[in-house]
């Protein structure tokens, strides 16, 4: 049983979220979750669709014996939940439940892979499972996103002006890409020839923790292009985004100064003028994959984000 057919068969699982009756577990969720590091012993585990404009999204819920919140997190570009593995082993160990989903075109969820049409099918998403999760857990609720996970946050939270988050974390947050108007120059001229629709993903290995290139090359979830598409809808959100007024909401940014995925030092400027109480913490050496980072920079990153929880 080769995991690219687990993988193919969860894709097509069906079995609606659904919080009172978690998914049985089979053999192919038992392989899944050993392959990605999530089998955690003692924190009981759900999988279930939520379908959303025609397309089904695979949320993840990871319950530990004791829950003290539920917290929302969310992936970034190119990812999934099983690149989050680390984090939400951490949080059950503090007594957190993790509702984790994948992104539409990533993961177990449906849709063109790694493609989008507009920013706001992500907000819509999130929008649409934060209905069903208020109706049927008890709070409080934080919500944690990494990079493209942290621009849906801020979409979102500008958007609901009285959202349900009591604690926010956004790490390595996207506004904008890195060498961003390079790439907008690039995307011009690219997007002249008719017959290309997407461009190679190219895998910075420098950037990365051995252990997490090793990981990349085993995934069988990795996204081998980046559509078109997809920059479209970042430079659409990025005009889009700027119209929101500010916001008192508490955030609390964890940012590498060695990431070069994002433009931070354009973001973190951009949101501490829309978030007025936005806290930020800068993290020495740190690359974008923050929560794969090494493990000494990857400990220090989970202390704070579990110390801002627990305060």
């Amino acid at each position: 049983m080769s995991i690219e057919d687990v993988i193919s068969r969860l894709t097509k699982l069906d079995h609606p979220l659904n919080f009172h009756q978690p998914v049985q577990m089979s053999n192919d969720i038992a392989a899944y979750l050993k392959f990605y590091g999530l089998d955690i012993k003692g924190v009981e585990f759900n999988l279930g669709k939520l379908e959303i404009d025609k397309t089904e999204i695979a949320v993840q819920i990871f319950t530990p014996e004791k829950s003290e919140a539920t917290i929302f997190l969310l992936h970034g570009y190119l990812n999934h939940v099983g690149h989050l593995n680390k984090i939400i082993q951490h949080l059950t160990s503090h007594h957190y439940r993790v509702i984790s989903y994948d992104l539409q075109g990533h993961g177990l969820s449906n849709g063109d892979r790694a493609s989008v049409s507009s920013f706001a099918d992500y907000v819509t998403t999130l929008e649409k499972l934060m209905e069903k999760v208020k109706a049927e857990m008890p709070d409080p609720f934080y919500v944690i996103g990494h990079s493209t996970g942290g621009a849906i946050i801020l979409d979102y939270l500008l958007k609901h002006r009285t959202h349900p988050f009591d604690k926010v974390i956004l790490l390595a947050p996207l506004v904008r890409s890195n060498h961003w108007y390079l790439t907008k120059i690039a995307y011009s001229f690219v997007q002249l020839i008719p017959f290309i629709k997407q461009v190679k993903r190219q895998i910075k290995k420098r950037a990365m923790s051995k252990e997490y290139v090793a990981f990349l090359k085993r995934d069988p979830l990795q996204p081998k292009a980046i559509p078109l598409s997809w920059l479209r809808a970042l430079m659409e959100w990025n005009q889009t985004i700027h119209r929101y007024p500010p916001l008192a909401t508490d955030l609390f940014v964890i940012q590498g100064n060695k990431d070069d995925t994002v433009e931070w030092t354009y973001n973190l400027p951009f949101i501490h003028k829309r978030f007025c109480n936005a806290r930020t913490v800068l993290i020495d050496e740190g690359q974008h994959e923050l929560i794969n980072d090494d493990p000494a920079t990857r400990e220090i990153v989970l202390t704070k984000i579990v110390n801002f929880l627990d305060d």
